[in-house]
């Protein structure tokens, strides 16, 4: 049964590399290249989400690609919830750079 109340992160969603067609699920003007499982968990915990981490798991596009996935807290919507959280990807990227 699916739990309603919570949404399924997969790193690809985030990826300005993909395409929509490979998976990207945000506009690339907030995407960022290659995210990582850990940046997304540390984003997703600044917003307060509580994220859940598979680091094993598999998009179901690529089975092969053990890139992990987070289970969080819907916000609104999954779509509101994906933008808040690429948003705040990109703040950790550059607090990272300094």
């Amino acid at each position: 049964m699916r739990k309603q109340d919570k949404v399924m992160l997969w790193p690809v969603y985030f990826d300005r590399s993909r395409t929509k067609k490979e998976g990207r699920r945000v506009p690339k003007n907030i995407a960022v290249p290659n995210p990582r499982l850990k940046e997304l968990h540390v984003a997703a915990e600044h917003l307060g989400l509580k994220p859940d981490v598979k680091a094993d798991a598999a998009h179901p596009a690529t089975p092969w690609l053990k890139t992990g996935r987070l289970l969080v807290r819907k916000d609104k919507s999954k779509t509101s919830t994906l933008i808040k959280v690429a948003d705040e990807l990109v703040r950790v990227r550059q607090l990272e750079k300094k």
